[in-house]
């Protein structure tokens, strides 16, 4: 059974990266198609070429990267990390997020839970159905600090099996056991702490906030704090919920949480606390 990290580009799954080497290392970026969430990164040029030349060996069939939902110092954390382990880190991504907005109808939220599935899960799931043996044995970045996640682990895929035409084009769709669950970092008793530690002695930017800035899962006071660090994304989300008619989280809507004061005692920086078995800091 072939070994698969999961990565995100923060620091317990970079720490996983550093300490239990596998046969595959995999990254899915979430991407927004929209270079006006781009930022400060549509600046540097060098980088964004670097991350199409990396997507362009497995995702040539999706659209040109151009912006990301997840803090830019991700990407820069990756390119890091990859320097550090000296293996290469394989880069995915799925559709963009407009698309698969698109195609739900749809802003994700609390109860329609399909962005991980989509931009996170799908691309590493179509990677190794087409280029390994399945089942995989997937290492999570749980720490033992957080073992409650672990229950909520799954280890199965629904895809389109086949493709049949019966006067309107329909999708058959199968279920398959695509990874067993692994959780190194549970296993030998790894805290939140023990991997701060650890990352002192290196000089990785990692972001304040790991995954989707616009996470539906995220307080409103971390959304404010986003705000505040990467406005082009936060605004992209302020617009989506405008024309879409929805918003991310279902007691206030991105524009308002903006408007917020900033709480100097709250704990930013926690991650977004996604139950899909990807996101994690």
């Amino acid at each position: 059974m072939k070994t698969v990290n999961s990565l995100s580009g923060g620091k317990t799954s970079s720490y996983i990266a550093m300490h239990y080497p596998a046969d595959y290392e995999l990254f899915a970026l979430v991407c927004i198609d929209d270079h006006n969430a781009a930022g400060h990164l549509k600046k540097d040029k060098k980088v964004i070429q670097e991350v199409n030349d990396r997507l362009q060996k497995y995702c040539s069939h999706e659209n040109e990267f151009v912006a990301t939902a997840e803090d830019p110092k991700t990407i820069y954390a990756v390119l890091e990390l990859e320097q550090l382990i000296g293996r290469e880190i394989i880069w995915l991504r799925g559709k963009g997020f407009e698309q698969v907005m698109d195609e739900a109808k749809a802003v994700p939220n609390i109860f329609k839970r399909f962005c991980t599935t989509e931009m996170k899960m799908r691309p590493i799931f179509e990677f190794l159905f087409k280029y390994t043996k399945l089942p995989v044995e997937m290492r999570i970045g749980y720490r033992y600090d957080e073992i409650e996640r672990k229950d909520r682990f799954t280890d199965t895929f629904k895809y389109v099996a086949a493709c049949k035409n019966y006067g309107l084009r329909r999708n058959e769709w199968a279920e398959i056991m695509w990874r067993v669950g692994s959780f190194p970092l549970i296993n030998d008793k790894k805290f939140h702490g023990d991997i701060v530690k650890f990352w002192k002695d290196y000089n990785i930017d990692f972001p304040l906030d790991s995954n989707c800035q616009n996470c539906f899962w995220k307080d409103p006071q971390q959304l404010r704090k986003n705000y505040d660090t990467n406005p082009a994304i936060m605004k992209w989300a302020g617009v989506q919920e405008e024309i879409r008619g929805y918003t991310f989280k279902s007691d206030i809507s991105m524009f308002n949480a903006f408007k917020l004061g900033l709480q100097q005692e709250f704990m930013f920086g926690t991650g977004s606390g996604c139950q899909a078995g990807f996101c994690t800091d």
